[in-house]
């Protein structure tokens, strides 16, 4: 059941959580999952570049993501963007949290196909593809190489299934040296079972109210 907190954020009842800050969740988006991953220049010069995000929420991440792409990537560049969400949020939901002006473009570009789970947008320069369904199951049916991983779920104590050693055996399997991982907690599990996997973790100073969270690398277990 999805609720409505101030400035227009949605809050999850079946998590007791919030989908993001309730004081800028775009300059968040940008902090923790952009910046966590080096970006634009972690694809300048790649044909393709694909990122997986662990809980596609709102979509406000990969629409943020989707607008830097378009800024800062050539026209024979593509991105392929998954993601996984146990409980898809509905069209007028979207509409209504992502409401940054910034983004209606890409938001409107999204939204006519939405809720497709897979579309090409922008002349095929993005590929997008939704797998509705816990994140563990989805990844496992899986194939390919991940480039940057986003965790997104809600915080570990509320949605441990997301932050589980099946999740990051998944990742581990779909993942290649140098492949990127960010996410807005600092659980000392979390770094645990991703350095267990093969992830070298690093805390970094966290966004508003967080005093830290995590990025680190994939070079293998």
């Amino acid at each position: 059941m999805l609720e409505w907190k101030e400035n227009n954020v949605p809050y999850s009842a079946e998590f007791n959580d919030i989908y993001f800050s309730v004081d800028d969740g775009l300059a968040e988006s940008k902090a923790v999952f952009l910046d966590g991953i080096n970006a634009p220049e972690v694809w300048i010069g790649k044909n393709e570049f694909t990122i997986c995000e662990l809980g596609f929420g709102t979509g406000l991440n990969f629409l943020n993501c989707l607008k830097l792409w378009l800024k800062h990537s050539g026209e024979d560049q593509t991105l392929h963007y998954l993601a996984t969400e146990l409980y898809p949020l509905a069209w007028e939901e979207i509409q209504k949290a992502v409401h940054w002006p910034e983004l209606s473009e890409c938001k409107e570009a999204f939204l006519v196909n939405y809720p497709s789970t897979e579309m090409t947008l922008y002349d095929g320069r993005v590929k997008f593809r939704l797998l509705k369904g816990d994140s563990a199951t989805e990844l496992s049916k899986t194939n390919g190489i991940v480039d940057a991983w986003f965790l997104d779920g809600f915080a570990p104590s509320k949605n441990a299934d997301m932050w589980s050693e099946r999740v990051f055996a998944e990742m581990a399997r779909l993942s290649r040296q140098g492949t990127m991982v960010t996410t807005f907690t600092a659980a000392g599990f979390v770094r645990r079972g991703l350095n267990e996997v093969g992830f070298t973790m690093s805390k970094r100073p966290g966004y508003g109210r967080k005093r830290e969270m995590l990025n680190g690398e994939y070079h293998g277990s």
